[in-house]
C-alpha cells in the first residue's frame, strides 16, 4: 500500500506542473484524504476542492496506466460525458501516442458501433485508408484513417458517447485557453486543441477506463453535433479540419 501511495504521490507532483491549478501545500496530504473520503459519501464540494479532485482523478488516471488503481470519477471536468481530455508538459514514457484498436471493415464498424458512420466530403478518397473500432464495453468509437485532399493523414472518431458537460476553459483546471478555442458555427459545441494532451475515456460508472488512456500532440478538432460526439486528429489547420467537419455526410 506504501508502495501504492508513493507512486501516486510522484504521479501528482507531474502533473502539479502540468496542469493549471493554484498551487496548493500538502498537496499529497489532501490527495490521500480525499481518497479516504471517496469511501463515504461525499457532500457537496467546494469550488476549492473540486480543484484538489480534479488533480487526484488526473493522477489516479496514470497510476492507474501503471497498474495501481482507479476510482470512481468524482465531479472531474471533462470535455463531454464520457471523454476527458488534459493538458500536459509531460507524459510517463510508458504511456501510448497511438491510436489502438481492432481493425474492421466500415460496415462492420458501423454495425458495432450501432450508428451511421459520416464520411468526409474533402478526403483524397472516398475509402478511409483504414478502419479501427475501438471497443470498451459501454463506449465504443470507429477511427477511420483519411488523407486530406493535400496528402496529410488525419483520424476521425465518431463514438457513442453521449454529449456532456462541455469544455472547462482556464481556471477550471484541464485546459488553458492558450491551448483550448471555442469554435463557432460547428454542431452544437466544438473546439479546437493544440499542444501535448492525454486523452482517455470513462465507463458508465464514472471510472477511468485503462486501454483508452493515450497521448497526443495532434492538433484536434473536438465538436458534438445531434447528440454525438465527434473529433478530427491530425497534423491539419483550423480551417481545413472544420470544412472536413462541415463536408461530413
Amino acid at each position: 500500500m506504501q508502495e501504492q501511495i508513493d507512486r501516486l504521490e510522484r504521479d501528482i507532483t507531474l502533473l502539479s506542473r502540468a496542469l493549471a491549478f493554484p498551487e496548493t501545500p500538502s498537496l499529497a496530504t489532501r490527495v490521500r484524504s480525499r481518497i479516504e473520503l471517496e469511501r463515504r459519501r461525499p457532500a457537496p464540494a467546494s469550488t476549492w476542492q473540486l480543484a484538489v479532485t480534479a488533480i487526484a482523478a488526473a493522477a489516479v488516471a496514470l497510476a492507474f496506466v501503471a497498474g495501481v488503481f482507479s476510482p470512481a470519477r468524482d465531479a472531474v471536468a471533462d470535455l463531454f460525458d464520457r471523454i476527458n481530455i488534459f493538458e500536459t508538459a509531460e507524459v510517463p514514457t510508458d504511456l501510448t501516442r497511438e491510436i489502438s484498436g481492432t481493425q474492421v471493415s466500415l460496415d462492420e464498424a458501423k454495425a458495432r458501433l450501432g450508428l451511421p458512420l459520416l464520411l468526409p466530403g474533402d478526403a483524397a478518397t472516398v475509402e478511409p485508408d483504414r478502419v479501427l473500432l475501438q471497443d470498451f464495453h459501454s463506449v465504443k468509437a470507429a477511427v477511420l484513417f483519411y488523407r486530406h485532399s493535400d496528402g496529410t493523414p488525419y483520424a476521425l472518431f465518431e463514438t457513442n458517447a453521449p454529449v456532456g458537460k462541455g469544455l472547462p476553459i482556464a481556471g477550471k483546471g484541464v485546459l488553458s485557453s492558450s491551448q483550448a478555442h471555442s469554435v463557432r458555427g460547428l454542431g452544437d459545441e466544438a473546439y479546437w486543441l493544440t499542444g501535448l494532451r492525454i486523452v482517455q475515456y470513462y465507463d458508465s460508472s464514472g471510472a477511468v477506463i485503462r486501454d483508452s488512456v493515450r497521448a497526443t500532440e495532434a492538433n484536434t478538432l473536438l465538436w458534438s453535433a445531434n447528440g454525438r460526439v465527434f473529433r478530427i486528429e491530425g497534423n491539419l489547420m483550423q480551417g481545413e479540419a472544420i470544412a472536413i467537419a462541415k463536408s461530413l455526410r
